[in-house]
């Protein structure tokens, strides 16, 4: 039944795109998540979510500010269970549809991640298209209250959206974790980490917020290896999803900074070979030299990631 539910994913996916949603109960009568952490320990799975709370009374429009987002939380022995047990709702069915992002936690070394996004994809009906990251603690995710974007699960997005505009780190879709693991490949997805910045980009005073700092591997089935930002930049040359970077090399004992575009990597049997070309910032060319010295980078890049 699982591997049904995996291959016939693209399938779906473009028969909902052609057709649209089936499904014509009202959005009033619903508990809208617009963001879902999930973590395990224990044996128990703990669903936090960052839920839409009825703003304007009559149960047929959906107010997204921060004030009408409310934090929702349920524990079970199943994932199923977890989510039926999630509070504050009133009674409404728990819809994802329109979740837009969803964050797993390190328990997932120790219980299958695919049977849980399966498990969202067949029977909470997430779009294939919504993006998966993960964290330490997932649940931390939830309690930081941007104050940038309409709801608190935009800033998340648009720091993973600017990483992956930038080649640093990768978007990664259900989608691409069901195909990838379907047949028997790995993907990455971003990792998060709290920081400090001091830049009241949170409602409250702690100076917390997020940064991805890296990624990790899902592997048969698993979350597995953490590749810190300089690997995940190696990896994603590797694949070919970065093809342009800003970096940073030292020449001449000091340090400059370039655009690496037009990156090729190709494994061969005799090793890696690497290829790009190079300009300043201000969109000059650089110096034979220096060139070379910025490709040393590259390379040591790629070579942290093999």
């Amino acid at each position: 039944m699982k591997k049904l539910c995996v291959m016939s994913a693209i399938v779906i996916a473009v028969t909902l795109a052609l057709t649209g949603c089936a499904d014509t109960t009202e959005l009033g009568s619903r508990a809208i998540i617009q963001a879902a952490a999930l973590d395990y320990s224990d044996g128990i799975y703990r669903v936090s979510a960052l839920m839409f709370s009825g703003g304007s009374g009559r149960g047929d429009t959906i107010d997204a500010s921060q004030e009408n987002v409310i934090k929702v939380c349920g524990e079970g022995k199943t994932l199923a269970e977890a989510i039926d047990n999630v509070s504050l709702t009133d009674g409404k069915e728990i819809y994802m549809s329109e979740t837009k992002l969803l964050i797993l936690g390190s328990g997932f070394e120790e219980t299958s991640v695919t049977q849980a996004l399966d498990m969202l994809y067949c029977e909470m009906r997430c779009s294939l298209n919504m993006p998966v990251c993960c964290a330490e603690n997932a649940e931390m995710l939830t309690d930081l209250h941007f104050t940038e974007g309409i709801t608190s699960a935009e800033k998340p997005l648009s720091i993973i959206e600017n990483a992956e505009k930038a080649g640093v780190s990768p978007k990664t879709m259900l989608l691409d974790i069901l195909a990838d693991s379907a047949g028997g490949k790995s993907v990455i997805i971003p990792h998060f980490t709290q920081i400090e910045n001091g830049s009241n980009v949170t409602s409250d005073n702690s100076g917390l917020t997020l940064a991805i700092d890296g990624s990790r591997v899902i592997s048969n089935g698993y979350l597995g290896e953490f590749y810190d930002s300089r690997e995940t930049l190696g990896l994603m040359l590797l694949s070919g999803k970065s093809t342009e970077i800003t970096l940073n090399y030292l020449y001449d004992g000091t340090e400059h900074t370039c655009i690496a575009y037009n990156i090729s990597v190709r494994k061969e049997q005799d090793g890696v070979n690497i290829s790009a070309r190079f300009r300043s910032r201000n969109g000059g060319r650089i110096p034979e030299e220096e060139s070379k010295a910025a490709l040393a980078v590259i390379s040591e890049m790629i070579e942290s990631a093999l």
